[in-house]
């Protein structure tokens, strides 16, 4: 780690700052072989945590179908084409429903082997009913994700109508709470992404000149992500916006050409084996308006604050109270209505953050070792974030691009 002089809880990631210097092959040369194998073991201890808690609240098996939840215990992210799961029981073992099109895949990258699949003109829940009956759980007290974006409400009603004899419960929250503390293994996975980010950044402020539009500043980005490695399936890799669009931070990407003196929102979102690493910064071609450079500076300075005052056991709340009152100090924003910042870590869609940990003037859940946030402030149609850990001392910032308003001169790259 290199530790900031300023402050002493403040650390920037080595190896983002290497990344940032090195291309885009070594970024992903840097990756495993084979990206799965080294959360295997991780993945086995959760389940294992995932069976005691079943037990302790005697509960006989879980149906686990949350597409980044089956990736975090097993490995194997599927889409929400057709319906997949699978049951761990209160013993530890693990039973998979898995569409027969994406056994190959899931036989790749799952460590788990006990499986059933289905054809795409046989019901999923068919075949899942079937499976808890040989599995002699069809009387037994079954849980469910019952915030699932993959469990609708008409097709949870249809596995209870189908096991009239089962109890069921709610696991809700469960494997949230323990995707919280992010691994050696998963911060690793973060600190390349953060690094691909940063290689994204650099890409567009380097395409940046006058006429290009915005599909060819997010070509740009792209193209760097996914040479150093990028493995998004969701969301998108790059988010950009120019001129009053700079304030549609969610916006579709348009054919809107850049003029001088406009500013451009840069925003990277790479994933590295499905962990996500986020960095906003704002561009300007040519001489940059005084203002928008006077209210980057104070939103950097306003994180700083945040950021300092980081480290296990400091409650959310106080870290957003920080950017709130900077903000309104300043005189940069009346109102900030939104989150200053929010968990990330495997992301799949259509979730794109960790909603349960969002820092907020009512956020009472206190900092952890090992948990890993996009933190964010925005004013006057300009961004700028970081990705961050906090470590035992304090915080690493794991995104390395220059904390300053890029600036492309006129006349380069024309």
């Amino acid at each position: 780690m290199i530790e900031n002089s300023a402050t002493t809880n403040i650390k920037l990631a080595a190896y983002a700052d290497h990344a940032v210097r090195a291309s885009a092959s070594e970024i992903a040369q840097s990756r495993h072989e084979a990206p799965h194998l080294p959360h295997r073991a991780d993945q086995k201890s959760r389940v294992a945590a995932l069976a005691e808690v079943l037990r302790r609240r005697q509960i006989d098996a879980a149906i686990i179908d949350a597409s980044e939840h089956l990736r975090y215990l097993f490995g194997y992210a599927p889409s929400a084409s057709m319906y997949q799961c699978c049951i761990v029981t209160a013993d530890g073992n693990v039973h998979g429903v898995v569409r027969k099109l994406d056994e190959a895949l899931f036989a790749s990258v799952s460590w788990v082997e006990d499986r059933v699949t289905y054809l795409d003109w046989e019901s999923p829940f068919d075949v899942l009913v079937a499976e808890i009956r040989r599995l002699k759980l069809a009387n037994a007290t079954i849980a469910q994700e019952l915030d699932s974006h993959f469990l609708t409400v008409r097709d949870q009603r249809r596995i209870e109508a189908a096991l009239p004899d089962a109890q069921f419960a709610d696991i809700s929250g469960v494997i949230l709470t323990m995707r919280a503390r992010k691994s050696p293994a998963e911060i690793e996975e973060h600190r390349r992404a953060a690094a691909i980010a940063d290689w994204g950044v650099a890409a567009i402020v380097d395409a940046i000149k006058e006429g290009v539009n915005e599909r060819e500043l997010v070509a740009a980005g792209y193209s760097a992500a996914l040479a150093a490695g990028a493995d998004n399936n969701a969301p998108r890799i790059v988010l950009l916006g120019m001129g009053s669009a700079t304030q549609h931070m969610h916006g579709s990407v348009g054919d809107r050409r850049l003029e001088p003196g406009q500013p451009v929102h840069i925003e990277l979102l790479p994933q590295s084996n499905g962990y996500s690493s986020r960095i906003m910064r704002p561009a300007v071609l040519g001489a940059a308006p005084t203002d928008l450079q006077a209210s980057f500076d104070q939103l950097v300075a306003i994180q700083d604050c945040q950021f300092a005052a980081i480290r296990p056991g400091v409650a959310a709340k106080e870290i957003d109270r920080i950017a709130r009152d900077g903000l309104a100090t300043a005189g940069l924003r009346a109102s900030f209505p939104h989150n200053t910042g929010y968990g990330i870590g495997i992301i799949t869609a259509p979730k794109l953050m960790d909603s349960a940990h969002l820092y907020t003037p009512e956020a009472e859940w206190e900092l952890q070792q090992g948990m890993v946030f996009h933190m964010y402030l925005s004013a006057g149609g300009i961004q700028t974030s970081e990705t961050i850990c906090v470590t035992d001392e304090g915080v690493e910032i794991l995104t390395r691009s220059p904390r300053h308003l890029q600036i492309r001169q006129l006349g380069r790259n024309a």
